[in-house]
């Protein structure tokens, strides 16, 4: 089997060699020189946004972004002395040598990006060790390797070694329309930026690639675990320490070629994909047989068929605008099997950020803050007025009897522009307001409360920012939405690509519509975004794609410059219709999104104080 696996190795080599070179790379296929060693980290760190420390998922985000991330590595006693030290000429020096050759690993991973069309990533990767420590092999035996006949195998122990720099073209060749399983097709090439690092584990010497296949299931939306499956070939230079082959007479050493990788692992996302936690195992072999001249056989052989496992989790941090996203990560592992590469020990952290490339209004301006008021209870009339601290609601400042409220406890509230609006509830204290019929509390005259354009006193609906018309009736209305109370009702439903969340293009005048009364009327300080269904299909399925499509609008009008906190989502299923599911008519009614005020400040005295007294 060994040898079936070498020979589709040779046929993969030859097709890479030739496609490599017609990008005008070089491809090295024939063995390196003794005493050249390996990029010893078996650690690929994929780097995208939505990706594992250790696995690559077919996940893309639907919006075109650009991604960097820095990883953090640190390794315990990745290569022991007895994956080098493997024939039994070297038995006396491996037991006079320390048990590990590597001892320390500290590396970084370089990342950077960009995902588009939803479904192509394109990727850098550059991992670099800095830190490094070990200990050389006590040669003995002249027919040893590591002897006085060993010459030329000896490797470096110190740091810095930089790795070969990894080129990721990763396409999502599939996907299930509710994006619950996903294939993905990956070629990985390795550029040999890690030449100079020929003796201290660093690179391979040479060109590498490596095709894989990436799969994803969700199997329930109602507990969203997600199992994520890689698999490939690793196509990769030869080369050995020591002499595996058997070239000296007696096979000994740890040979290093062509790969079958392989990882399995599980993620699941806490508070709304806020924090995510993970787990998988990891591990690879290798696939030349014992007639390769450099490697000898390392098909599941003891040094060359490492196997680790890791736990990890992840938490999105605060965005700083309306389109990036930081994240921060870690992790921990060990071994199961100690082939070479896997270590005692490694820890992982990363930190990474995205930003979404589109075309945005900026953001509204901050909220204005409400006017809060407090009363102290007591049982004394501490300002003499003859109303109890109790029940007055000045009860420091005594009531004059002479305004509108004389139990109050409180003196009648200054209105330095006699417009009936008290001064601490007048936003403009000292312009009147016009008592026009639009926003008479707030205590400012309105020329143009919606801000479209057209005065109030021509516009037919003079809160909701329209269009000028020629129909007295209509001008100055939007044309695809009604404030109606708490509710917008929408002359135009929200349409979606079919059974999805993706939005289609012929809704967004009407949803530009309801970002400009948001931005016009910040007196609406919460709205809730309401998805819904008809009967067909499962209930459950039904209810979570209008949880979807209520969060992908909530997503459109925060992109397109509404406050995050203004908004909220919630989706109902085939819960609520408005007509019966049992005509056409009636099912493409229950289809909807609904928008519902449910938080205003209309802007005058706070509930409770009493009416301003009139002018």
């Amino acid at each position: 089997m060994a040898l079936s696996f070498s020979g589709l190795s040779r046929c993969w080599k030859g097709a890479l060699a030739g496609a490599l070179a017609l990008a005008g790379v070089g491809y090295a296929s024939t063995a390196q020189a003794q005493g050249h060693t390996f990029h010893l980290d078996r650690l690929e760190m994929p780097g995208a946004p939505d990706d594992g420390l250790v696995l690559f998922r077919p996940v893309t985000q639907p919006n075109t972004i650009v991604y960097a991330q820095i990883g953090f590595g640190y390794s315990l006693n990745p290569l022991r002395m007895s994956d080098i030290l493997t024939g039994s000429q070297d038995q006396a020096s491996l037991r006079q040598s320390n048990a590990n050759a590597i001892t320390t690993q500290f590396t970084n991973y370089f990342s950077g990006g960009i995902e588009v069309f939803d479904h192509l990533t394109l990727g850098l990767t550059f991992p670099v060790t800095w830190v490094q420590d070990g200990n050389q092999p006590n040669g003995s035996g002249s027919t040893s390797p590591f002897g006085a006949g060993g010459a030329g195998n000896s490797y470096t122990v110190t740091g810095p070694a930089a790795g070969d720099l990894r080129i990721d073209a990763r396409y999502v060749a599939w996907r299930k329309e509710d994006r619950s399983m996903a294939v993905g097709l990956q070629l990985s090439l390795f550029a040999p930026t890690g030449q100079g690092s020929a003796s201290n584990f660093g690179g391979d010497g040479s060109t590498g690639a490596m095709p894989m296949v990436t799969w994803e299931w969700t199997p329930s939306h109602k507990i969203p675990i997600a199992i994520v499956a890689n698999t490939g070939i690793m196509f990769r230079p030869e080369n050995s320490i020591g002499d595996p082959a058997g070239n000296r007479g007696n096979p000994d050493g740890l040979g290093v070629g062509d790969e079958w990788r392989w990882a399995v692992g599980a993620y699941l996302p806490l508070k709304d994909g806020k924090f995510r936690i993970g787990a998988d195992i990891f591990g690879q072999t290798g696939i030349t047989g014992s007639g390769d001249l450099t490697t000898g056989n390392t098909f599941f052989t003891r040094q060359n068929t490492p196997l680790e496992w890791d736990v990890e989790g992840r938490m999105k941090l605060p965005r700083m605008l309306a389109n990036d996203q930081f994240y921060v990560g870690a992790g921990a592992g060990s071994l199961f099997l100690p082939g070479y590469g896997a270590p005692d020990l490694r820890i992982l952290a990363v930190l990474g950020t995205y930003w979404t490339i589109e075309d945005t209004s900026a953001n509204s301006p901050e909220a204005r803050q409400r006017i809060r008021a407090s009363i102290h209870e007591s049982l004394k009339d501490t300002d003499g007025d003859g109303i109890p601290d109790d029940i007055d609601a000045c009860p420091e400042v005594p009531e004059d009897h002479k305004d509108p409220d004389p139990m109050d406890g409180c003196p009648a509230p200054s209105d330095r522009d006699g417009d009936g609006i008290p001064d601490q509830y007048d936003k403009c204290p000292d312009v009147p307001e016009d008592k026009d019929g639009v926003d008479d509390q707030d205590g400012c005259p309105e020329d143009d409360a919606d801000q479209d354009g057209i005065p109030d006193a021509k516009d037919a609906c003079p809160k909701e920012p329209g269009q000028p018309d020629p129909d007295p009736k209509k001008n100055g209305c939007p044309k695809f939405i009604k404030l109606e109370g708490s509710t917008v009702r929408v002359l135009q439903q929200v349409h979606f690509a079919t059974g999805s969340a993706t939005i289609l293009p012929d809704s967004f005048p009407m949803l530009q519509e309801i970002v400009q009364l948001l931005k016009a009327t910040p007196g609406i300080k919460k709205m809730r975004i309401e998805g819904h269904t008809d009967n067909r299909g499962a209930a459950d399925m039904n209810l979570d794609l209008s949880k979807r499509r209520a969060a992908s609008v909530k997503n459109w009008l925060v992109q397109h410059g509404i406050e995050q906190g203004r908004l909220e989502s919630e989706g109902y299923g085939l819960t609520k219709p408005i007509q019966s599911n049992d005509t056409d008519a009636g099912r493409q009614a229950n289809r909807r999104v609904e928008f519902h005020i449910v938080e205003e400040d209309t802007g005058g005295a706070p509930s409770g104080a009493g009416p301003p007294p009139s002018p």
